[in-house]
């Protein structure tokens, strides 16, 4: 038995060692969560902002999703989504005879967290709002079938340049949300409602479409999902340190030739065996530092296991 590595292990088990804190983040919606339609557009995405914002608070963070589109050239970092234009709440349940959130989450791991952002395709259509809200159940329920533990970041929608649709079609449904985020809540899941409607002027911050956000409409939107995310993650460099191995004390060493007195059970002139049980285990290691002076101080017995002509750490 080699001591040396035993020793080793435990001296290990005392050092505090980063633990890792990767959190995989799937942002969820429409085209305001893909962001600009080209991939080599000047603005990208607020995905671009969020992730540069987390990388510089020390946030280890994987977004997921089924693609990458349009994949921006302009812009390096981890681009995976599952923002699809034109989706309305219904759509992401079912689609022709597919259902494309069961289909997209398929190809990833588990998210821990969704952020979710969806409704603003209704509003433009009017869908009624007892038929979103219904969907965003479904949508809740089909997150959960794949991760049951995931923690649901619910935007309100942004506002569009057009004040009568956001008073008539956005305003009700941001409004809706916060009780059904409190009726689906659960403590395995919590759903917690992110409002990126106060605050954000659907003409200023939107391009020439008044729908989609320009760059300090997705700057403002990254900025929210940030300070609504980061409480989530764990603290930036977490360490951890494992508790050291506590061995009772040993009997004490026996002058040589009592009974207990340190052995060579393999006759090769070591006497690894050092508290004389029959074997050379751990309570060797630990007998020997506890009687390194006495080992030192009995030439007779060959404990200079390295030749050094020394007692010492090194024969362990």
């Amino acid at each position: 038995m080699n001591l040396r590595y035993i020793c080793v292990l435990v001296l290990l088990a005392a050092i505090a060692a980063p633990v890792a804190a990767k959190v995989t983040v799937l942002p969820l919606g429409d085209s305001i969560t893909r962001g600009d339609y080209e991939g080599d557009s000047a603005n990208g995405s607020w995905r671009y902002y969020l992730a540069g914002q987390l990388d510089a608070g020390g946030f280890d963070v994987d977004f997921v999703g089924s693609t990458t589109f349009p994949t921006y050239t302009r812009f390096a970092f981890d681009q995976d989504h599952d923002g699809h234009g034109g989706y309305t709440t219904g759509m992401l349940l079912s689609y022709g005879e597919t259902e494309p959130l069961k289909a997209w989450m398929a190809a990833y791991g588990p998210p821990d967290v969704v952020l979710l952002m969806i409704g603003t395709n209704d509003a433009l259509l009017q869908v009624p709002l007892a038929d979103r809200l219904r969907n965003l159940r479904g949508i809740v329920a089909e997150l959960r079938g794949r991760s049951p533990n995931v923690r649901i970041l619910l935007a309100k929608i942004i506002p569009t340049a057009d004040s009568a649709r956001n008073a008539q079609q956005i305003a009700p449904f941001n409004a809706a949300l916060p009780a059904l985020a409190s009726e689906l809540s659960t403590p395995a899941s919590p759903i917690a409602v992110v409002d990126q409607y106060g605050g954000y002027d659907g003409a200023a911050d939107n391009g020439a479409d008044g729908i989609h956000p320009d760059r300090g409409g997705m700057q403002k939107i990254a900025a929210r999902w940030y300070a609504a995310l980061t409480p989530l993650l764990s603290a930036p460099g977490p360490t951890t340190t494992v508790p050291p191995i506590i061995l009772p004390t040993p009997t004490p060493l026996v002058v040589p030739g009592g009974t207990g007195s340190a052995g060579d059970p393999n006759d090769d002139g070591l006497c690894e065996d050092v508290n004389g049980n029959g074997r050379k285990d751990f309570a060797d290691v630990v007998l020997f530092f506890n009687r390194l002076d006495w080992c030192a101080g009995h030439a007779p017995w060959a404990f200079d296991f390295n030749g050094n002509g020394r007692i010492d750490f090194a024969d362990v």
